[in-house]
Formats: C-alpha cells, sequence, structure tokens
C-alpha cells in the first residue's frame, strides 16, 4: 500500500535521469541564470531538444526562469533542488562504473575553489569550514550539522557586515558534503552570505565557463591573515 504521507520523489528523481537534462542542471549548479542555446551548447543538444527539456524542467519545478526583455533565462529553482543536485554528485563521484578512473580527472581548479549553488566548495570552501570550527565560529551538532556559535555571529558581523538572520525557511547553517572531497563546507543563509561577501570583496573571482573560482591576491591576503590560509597549499 502507497503511503501518502511520503514526498513523492520519482518526479524529480524522472527529471534527472535523462542525461542531456542532468548536464543542464549541473551548469545551473553555479548559481547563475543561463540562455537556453547555452545551456543547449553546454549540453550537447539541439535547440529544439533542449528547450523541451527546459519545458519539461519547468513543469517539474527544477528550474525557474527570468524574463529580460525578450530574452530568457533559467536557473536552479531553489536552495533545495541545488542541495539535491549537491549530494547525487557527491553520491556519483568516483562510483561511475563505466568511467571507474573519473574521480582522478576533475580539473584541479575546479578541485581547490568553486561555488555550490550560492556558497564556497572546493578544497578552499572545507579549509574555511575547518578554520571556523577550530576557532569557535562554528560547531558540529548531534546530527553532524554546523551550528553558528554566539562568537560566529560576532564574527560574520564584525568582519564582513553580515547579521545572522532570525528565522526564515532557510537553515542558517548548513553542512554539504562536497563532492570532490567528500567532506563538509559551509551552506545554508551564511554560507551563502560569506560567499557573496568573497565575490564583492573580489576575494574570489569566477572563472570564464567554469563554477570554479580564482583565489585574488587581496583574498589570498585575506586568508592568510584570517585563518592561516594558504590556497596554493591545498593543491596537490
Amino acid at each position: 500500500m502507497t503511503d501518502t504521507h511520503l514526498p513523492d520523489i520519482s518526479r524529480l528523481a524522472s527529471l534527472l535521469a535523462d542525461p542531456g537534462r542532468a548536464l543542464m542542471l549541473l551548469l545551473m549548479l553555479d548559481g547563475r541564470s543561463y540562455p537556453a542555446s547555452e545551456l543547449a551548447q553546454h549540453a550537447g543538444l539541439s535547440a529544439q531538444a533542449a528547450s523541451n527539456h527546459l519545458a519539461k524542467l519547468l513543469q517539474g519545478g527544477a528550474v525557474k526562469v527570468e524574463r529580460h526583455g525578450r530574452h530568457r533565462y533559467y536557473l536552479l529553482a531553489n536552495a533545495a533542488i541545488a542541495q539535491a543536485l549537491e549530494a547525487l554528485s557527491a553520491a556519483a563521484h568516483g562510483h561511475d562504473l563505466a568511467r571507474p578512473r573519473a574521480a582522478s580527472r576533475v580539473a584541479p581548479e575546479l578541485r581547490l575553489a568553486r561555488t555550490c549553488y550560492d556558497h564556497l566548495a572546493g578544497r578552499l570552501g572545507i579549509a574555511i569550514a575547518d578554520a571556523m570550527l577550530e576557532n569557535g565560529l562554528l560547531l558540529l551538532d548531534e546530527d553532524r550539522q554546523f551550528a553558528v556559535t554566539a562568537a560566529g555571529r560576532g564574527w560574520f558581523a564584525a568582519t564582513l557586515a553580515v547579521d545572522a538572520p532570525a528565522g526564515g525557511k532557510r537553515p542558517l547553517a548548513r553542512a554539504c558534503l562536497d563532492w570532490s572531497e567528500r567532506r563538509p563546507h559551509l551552506a545554508g543563509a551564511l554560507g551563502a552570505a560569506l560567499c557573496r561577501e568573497f565575490l564583492r570583496r573580489n576575494w574570489v573571482e569566477r572563472r570564464l565557463d567554469s563554477r570554479s573560482l580564482r583565489v585574488t591576491p587581496a583574498g589570498q591576503a585575506f586568508l592568510r591573515e584570517q585563518w592561516g590560509i594558504r590556497p596554493e597549499t591545498l593543491i596537490e
């Protein structure tokens, strides 16, 4: 007997089951919006095929569309969809039986620093989360999730001029399993605020046509002075 009180994950799973749709969704995992033509090119699809796939993703609630004049841009519907994609990426990474060496072919710059929807990921994101734990800004609760301490709230306010939001549907802090490193980085509202400030203050900058980030000289100085993090040592 079917339990009607359980969420129906089959609809979302069916949307992710097509390789073309999956590739488009993974491109949008950087939190930016894209025209259908760029998504089609990334997924190796014709314009018509991409349009059909995007219509299904819209209908299924996986993406949303923004209109700027006559142009339409697609992006992930919300943080929950991004979380599901990142979790699936972590589960799939290194377990592709057809490509058993896939884990060793991750681009070094992508593994070093990238965006995971709207927060910092890769070895840089993990190093920052570790430093926050070591300095008492975060702690791991009994469910292995991040919680922000009073010192952490003070640090965000004093250092980044970010006040921890009260309430809201999105968790204040969340441990997001990094798909390339298999360890958690900081997500949630404060993870998004951290990434936003790193970009705004030009401590990191986006690389062209990639989710990867480049740590700028100003960012290297901040990380070194704040936590003793040297990005160059995070590269194998």
